[in-house]
């Protein structure tokens, strides 16, 4: 096989590549844009809670009893799919931040143990070295969602018995977020009390715990969709660079061949000479 033939296949399956490639990052674009549709959504549904939980916070605060926090569970989303950078590897970084303070040294001298480690998305928890009390698949697309919410609550209630602290950690465009959930903080939305409290059906503990649990379950979702769409951009910025670099080869794959061809046009010029001269001497 003749070296300029070798090239032209290797330049084909380059070219091949750069087609799937371009067929996934407009699939990944599109994604981006549906997530970003249903992130509004969920921000929305986040509002409506968080106003709700003002609202019953100024009426009867001194209803509410706050629990002691015994322990730490850290939950990290990270990717389900392949094709985002070094996202999982900054994650664990961050996390690996967090935790040193928790050592095992440590831990013994202030009597804090160690955050228990909850991982989403199947390529963090391949990456993840350390221990983990649980590991889940994480969403793929933004369709995956809910159910991966529900999953999520679902591991997570076992964990939560006996009150512990409990803090997100993802990423987003801004960079790492560490999102403390439990013991939960003070609505961001300030709710002025008013002359007569809100009218309630159950008691107020019970009322404050089943908003608790909503806010839970608003706060979860919206990290599941922001994490989603900043890994998305991320593959969508890797499939670029890496549509970048195969033109590039292409380009120099072409250059290649061009000048093996001139070489074959030589070598067939210096062939015909020398058959001619050949002739000629006989």
């Amino acid at each position: 096989m003749s070296k300029r033939r070798e090239l032209q296949e290797h330049s084909d399956s380059l070219a091949d590549i750069g087609e799937l490639l371009g067929a996934m990052k407009n699939l990944a674009l599109v994604e981006s844009r549906r997530i970003a549709t249903f992130i509004d959504a969920q921000r929305a549904a986040a509002r409506i809670v968080e106003g709700t939980l003002a609202e019953f916070i100024a009426d009867y605060a001194e209803h509410i009893v706050p629990a002691e926090a015994s322990g730490e569970v850290l939950c990290i989303v990270g990717s389900e799919r392949g094709f985002c950078g070094d996202l999982n590897q900054r994650l664990i970084g961050s996390a690996q931040a967090l935790i040193a303070p928790h050592d095992a040294a440590s831990a013994i001298a202030t009597d804090t143990p160690a955050p228990r480690v909850v991982l989403v998305g199947s390529r963090l928890a391949d990456a993840w070295s350390g221990d983990a009390a649980a590991a889940m698949a994480g969403a793929g697309f933004a369709d995956e969602v809910q159910n991966i919410l529900a999953d999520l609550v679902a591991t997570l209630t076992p964990l939560m018995l006996g009150n512990p602290a409990l803090s997100l950690l993802y990423l987003t465009d801004a960079g790492p977020v560490h999102q403390n959930l439990l013991p939960a903080p003070q609505p961001r939305v300030r709710a002025t009390r008013r002359s007569h409290p809100l009218q309630i059906n159950l008691p107020p503990r019970q009322l404050h715990a089943a908003l608790i649990d909503q806010f839970l379950e608003s706060a979860l979702g919206c990290a599941l969709y922001d994490a989603l769409l900043h890994e998305n951009q991320l593959r969508l910025e890797h499939m670029e660079q890496a549509r970048q670099r195969i033109d590039e080869q292409l380009e120099d794959l072409a250059r290649r061949s061009n000048r093996a061809r001139q070489e074959e046009i030589t070598e067939e010029i210096e062939i015909i000479l020398l058959s001619s001269i050949a002739a000629e001497s006989a």
